[in-house]
């Protein structure tokens, strides 16, 4: 009898089958279902029926190598993409059409797969999000006054750091302390954030979805300062710490026409800060003072 769960991640859910028990890691628990759920954004979620084998051999490797890097291979056959991943999981990643995916596991335990961060990165996560207008950005997310703020910048910079903060003096949620995903709701032409399993170190991972607020990028300093990030840093920014496939043109060009869409609908805020709960404030007087002209409120 073949095993069955969801996976909802903002814009895509994930119909996975095995032959294989599927055992639900706690960093994914809030992002699965044994039933399929509904979709924040019903009108563009896209449905991919996955599924997980457990070989010793894998499959005919065929293709057309794209691009090579330390842990993962991509190849292209007849326009359908294929991956070698190699490292954290061995998988071999086949799509058979747009919403079809075999995904070949080389482990020692053949009755149990266990569905975790380490699986999913078999699963073309941005691949998928990108076709369905968003983009997974390195950021920790807090959810102020029933909205999203994204706190962005390079690893080390003290994205965790604010977002600790805004939790400590304001109380905030802390939904995702590494990863979020921005997502483009085309028919309400308005812009979300969305958390998702991959958390980093803070193990916060929270399945929650809202309006995105504003996008702020981190850079440290002695003193507390804010002011408005221009258009073009931003997207040069912003680009910067998405993930986009930059071996695949047609999503290279599909990322920045999004992130484009994103500088120019969600306030960019470029803040100076210490650790100290001044960042807060100073953020926070800006956030009520300024008058936003944006599409996204």
């Amino acid at each position: 009898m073949k095993s069955k769960i969801y996976l909802s991640i903002a814009t895509v859910i994930f119909e996975i089958t095995s032959e294989a028990a599927l055992r639900i890691d706690a960093d994914c628990t809030e992002f699965c279902s044994q039933q399929k759920p509904d979709s924040f954004f019903p009108e563009q979620t896209q449905l991919i029926q996955v599924q997980l084998n457990v070989v010793k051999v894998s499959s005919k490797i065929d293709g057309k190598i794209v691009c090579q890097m330390p842990q993962c291979i991509v190849l292209k056959h007849e326009n359908l993409e294929r991956r070698i991943l190699m490292g954290g999981i061995n998988a071999y990643y086949r799509e058979m059409d747009e919403n079809n995916v075999i995904i070949e596991i080389c482990q020692e335990n053949t009755e149990t797969i266990v569905i975790n961060t380490s699986l999913l990165e078999a699963f073309a996560l941005e691949h998928f999000l990108l076709k369905q207008h968003a983009l997974v950005l390195h950021s920790s997310f807090i959810e102020w006054q029933g909205k999203g703020i994204a706190f962005t910048a390079p690893s080390g910079t003290g994205k965790s750091t604010q977002a600790a903060l805004w939790q400590k003096y304001e109380g905030c949620e802390i939904i995702n302390g590494d990863r979020s995903v921005i997502v483009q709701n085309v028919e309400k032409g308005k812009f979300y954030i969305a958390g998702l399993p991959f958390c980093g170190s803070s193990n916060i991972h929270q399945n929650k979805i809202m309006p995105l607020k504003a996008i702020v990028f981190i850079e440290q300093a002695p003193q507390n300062t804010v002011e408005k990030m221009p258009g073009i840093k931003a997207i040069s920014k912003l680009f910067g710490e998405t993930s986009i496939n930059k071996w695949n043109k047609e999503a290279v060009i599909k990322s920045v026409e999004l992130i484009e869409a994103i500088t120019r609908n969600v306030p960019m805020i470029h803040l100076k800060c210490n650790m100290e709960q001044d960042a807060v404030l100073t953020l926070k007087n800006y956030l009520i003072n300024q008058d936003f002209k944006s599409s996204n409120f």
